[in-house]
């Protein structure tokens, strides 16, 4: 059998090696095609991706197969099913992209190479060929630094650490949390070029990171005679340096950079670049901006003639865009946004995408039947040139309904209906049919999983909002207000948990019971602190005391319920940092990386960080830990205030560019010495195991009068 095709099955199907056939028959046309006989499944395929893709399409449809970041993480059969005909698909989608830079840190910066192994396997199965591939270039720059007069202590303090990488590669930062020791930076390498290795097997096109521009600011100091511009802080972190495209130095950096990448990494093909990327150009008019496209075009093109450059959609600019050939030019539309907007992205190649997270939070939201509609197709048949499909999410590890639709519509061509697909979603994910369950699901389309009231990347949580009278935000993009009518959802709660009984040996029906009840006592939260400021203002100090009493019991009952899962502890975020370290200061690095990542975010060397909570996540461990001292905090102040007649002074933020005011109270200057306190405090932890979530999820909607 061939190796790669060995390697995969022994992984992922070990009891089933030999009754697999697999046959790669390298035709152009993207496909695949599965018929069993004799107790021997048979798969013939394009390619790889495609070959593996349909045996997870198989294990679907007639194994009962749902595998996920959130439960049912491997897979699990007793038997391979025999079936009449064949199951063949011809895929449309020349690219299917996965991987924002952002889920590379929220999700992904403490992942070990076995962990990598199992999500490109994930990625192969869903029929994924373009992941993004930038683990590891920290050697480069730190490589190419050197090359251009800076010393081992330059070079390393110029490269941000571990949680915060993707945002220097997208340049917004530079050097935020460096390392101290340059092994740090091979280490990286070490892993990225593993994770590049197994791409290239898979026969895979990575998309690899490129360069646009982007310095530390020590290189004006060395070149002063360049035309190195200064870029405005990005959300209050200090000004960053952007070689003008058009200047001499910014090809002869590059090139060096492209020249150490292929060195270190090897240069394959489609190479990832996004000039002021969320930031300003020096000259904002069309001739200077199509003269930066046709710089930044030449270099890739005079470096590797079948250069393709790779950008996303977010920032892009149209000068930039039309300087460069159409097919030299791969535009990501990361949410599905610009395409139409643009007049179908004026004829170039373009991949539909989803953006549906923003920093890993883990609210419960997503628009099912809207992407049941199939973004693909409906850019396709308005006539835009859509040559793939993509996943660009900021975080993974939450809303399993939302990325299982999603890697689906990778390789679909059409609208899916969305009723015969949550069917066997349910059949799938718990390992049977079940009409109570149905009915539960059909509420949660109607409230959480809804296509309209809100925004899929704007949902909060006010429990893990900096606290205050009226929470509005948690982070500078979310609001907590629930979208939905948080009594009907508890009524879906209520009826998925009635037939426990049936599910308790399902793992899907486990981890969905505690996500649920978890979402149900976060909006509980939220509508008890607007009972808190009412009783409040009215100065009623006892039924004030009882509400607040309740909330922190509260934090406290979700904290436990979700210890039961492991995929919601803050102890697993922990360890998994220390299990990458190669030794104690190693360690702390990554522990103080990863705290502030989900706390303060940055800039921690500020006075007045202003992305903090952004990463929010409602988290056993981090909500007893770090948010109900904040609530402890805040309701201990309060309840001062009201009984001792004192004007209670504590701003309440409506929006983000309020947030500085947190500070202006003795209240605001406490939780922010608290939360700089809390990512420095390092701890040891064991890693969290699952366990029945069941009976405390009973326990805690009877407590709570969770009925809907």
């Amino acid at each position: 059998m061939d190796s790669v095709v060995l390697g995969f099955l022994e992984r992922n199907l070990p009891e089933f090696v030999n009754d697999f056939n697999v046959i790669i028959v390298g035709e152009h046309i993207e496909f695949y095609c599965v018929t069993t006989d004799k107790g021997i499944v048979t798969v013939e395929a394009s390619n790889y991706i495609l070959a593996f893709c349909g045996i997870y399409d198989y294990l679907k449809k007639y194994c009962g197969v749902q595998l996920s970041w959130c439960a049912n993480r491997t897979i699990n059969i007793k038997s391979l099913k025999m079936f009449d005909g064949e199951l063949k698909k011809i895929i449309k989608q020349k690219y299917r992209v996965y991987m924002n830079y952002c889920t590379l840190d929220y999700s992904m910066c403490w992942w070990d190479f076995s962990r990598w192994e199992k999500e490109i396997d994930f990625m192969a199965m869903n029929g994924i060929n373009m992941p993004l591939a930038v683990v590891g270039t920290e050697a480069v720059w730190f490589e190419t630094l050197l090359d251009f007069g800076f010393s081992e202590k330059e070079a390393l303090s110029a490269v941000s650490g571990p949680a915060f990488w993707a945002w220097q590669l997208m340049t917004n930062i530079e050097g935020y949390l460096p390392p101290k020791n340059k092994k740090y930076i091979y280490e990286r390498l070490e892993l990225g070029r593993k994770i590049l290795k197994r791409y290239d097997e898979f026969g895979m096109n990575p998309i690899q990171q490129g360069f646009s521009g982007h310095v530390p600011m020590l290189l004006k100091n060395k070149y002063p005679a360049a035309k190195i511009l200064n870029q405005r802080g990005w959300c209050g972190f200090p000004e960053t340096a952007q070689i003008d495209p058009l200047d001499p130095l910014f090809k002869e950096f590059g090139k060096k950079y492209l020249s150490n990448l292929s060195r270190l990494m090897g240069f394959r093909k489609f190479i990832a670049c996004d000039p002021f990327h969320e930031g300003t150009p020096p000259k904002p008019r069309p001739w200077y901006l199509k003269s930066v496209g046709k710089a930044i075009h030449g270099m890739y093109e005079e470096f590797d003639e079948n250069s393709v450059w790779v950008m996303q959609s977010w920032s892009m600019r149209k000068a930039i865009v039309k300087a460069v050939p159409k097919h030299k030019l791969l535009i990501l539309d990361i949410n599905s946004a610009k395409t139409e907007k643009n007049k179908n992205m004026w004829g170039y190649p373009v991949v539909a995408g989803m953006l549906h997270n923003f920093g890993g939070k883990n609210a419960m939201q997503g628009k099912i039947k809207k992407h049941c509609q199939n973004i693909y197709y409906q850019l396709e048949s308005k006539g835009a040139y859509v040559v793939g499909s993509g996943l660009f999410m900021e975080g993974i590890n939450q809303n399993p309904v939302v990325y299982d639709l999603q890697f689906e519509l990778l390789t679909e061509n059409k609208p899916i209906n969305c009723n015969q697909w949550i069917d066997n979603y349910i059949s799938r994910r718990y390992g049977k049919y079940n009409k109570t369950i149905r009915s539960a699901w059909e509420i949660l389309l109607e409230t959480c999983y809804r296509s309209d009231g809100y925004e899929e990347n704007a949902v909060g949580s006010s429990l893990a909002s900096r606290p205050q009278m009226h929470p509005v935000m948690a982070g500078p993009c979310c609001y907590v207000k629930p979208f939905y009518d948080i009594e009907k959802f508890e009524r879906a709660v209520t009826i998925f948990l009635s037939v426990h009984s049936e599910f308790e040996k399902s793992d899907g029906y486990q981890y969905d019971a505690c996500d649920l009840t978890r979402q149900a006592l976060s909006n509980r939260f939220y509508k008890n602190q607007l009972e808190f400021e009412s009783v409040y203002l009215k100065r009623d100090l006892k039924k004030t005391k009882e509400i607040a009493a309740a909330q922190l019991e509260i934090l406290l009952d979700i904290d436990k319920l979700l210890s039961h899962r492991s995929e919601m502890c803050f102890s697993g975020w922990i360890c998994d940092a220390h299990n990458l370290a190669s030794d104690d200061e190693e360690k702390k690095y990554f522990d103080f990386n990863a705290r502030t990542l989900v706390t303060l975010w940055g800039d921690i060397n500020s006075d007045l960080p202003q992305i903090y909570d952004y990463s929010w996540r409602e988290w056993s461990g981090l909500i007893k830990e770090y948010y109900y001292p904040r609530w402890k905090m805040f309701y201990d102040y309060a309840l001062n205030c009201l009984e001792k007649g004192k004007v209670f002074d504590y701003a309440n933020i409506g929006s983000w560019g309020e947030r500085k005011k947190f500070r202006l109270s003795d209240l605001g200057e406490k939780l922010f010495q608290f939360e700089k306190e809390f990512a420095q405090n390092y701890s040891e932890y064991e890693y969290p195991r699952s366990s029945n979530t069941v009976p405390a999820a009973l326990e805690l909607i009877e407590k709570w009068n969770i009925k809907g």
